[in-house]
């Protein structure tokens, strides 16, 4: 286990160099100044600015990835608005030319031609024939 980049044998190394050099009767006393110093050092703004710009520094890469992602998106949806419209004047366009081709039947029609007797197929033409007795089919048929 690693804390602040200092493994177990090289703080117990640490300690044995310190304790040689202050002595086993200052070595309370230089603890306590170094925990004070530490203290003061976490609760100071000057350490709350430098932890801010550390982890701005290190999730910099991220950020800019996704604002990178949101200006692309942004550019596809700007040309999905501009294919849209597009698409919407063609259309319309569209359907005013085909209306302008295509005549009004509507007016067209009499009144007594809007029933089903103006709408024939040609099956039903070809029936009326067969029973029309003035037809060729029938007197041909008559006279065999």
């Amino acid at each position: 286990m690693d804390f602040l980049g200092v493994g177990p044998l090289e703080l117990i190394f640490v300690l044995i160099i310190a304790l040689l050099i202050i002595g086993p009767k200052d070595i309370g006393k230089t603890a306590r100044t170094i925990g004070k110093f530490l203290n003061r050092l976490y609760k100071s703004d000057e350490w709350r600015a430098l932890t801010e710009a550390s982890r701005t520094i290190r999730t910099l890469p991220n950020r800019l990835a996704r604002e990178a992602e949101l200006e692309e998106l942004e550019d596809i949806k700007d040309s999905f608005k501009g294919a849209s419209k597009e698409l919407k004047e063609t259309r319309d366009e569209w359907l005013k030319e085909t209306r302008a081709a295509i005549p009004d039947h509507r007016s067209t029609i009499s009144p007594n031609e809007g029933s089903m007797k103006a709408w024939t197929s040609p099956s039903d033409a070809g029936e009326a024939q067969t029973e029309n007795p003035n037809s060729q089919d029938s007197t041909s048929l008559e006279e065999s």
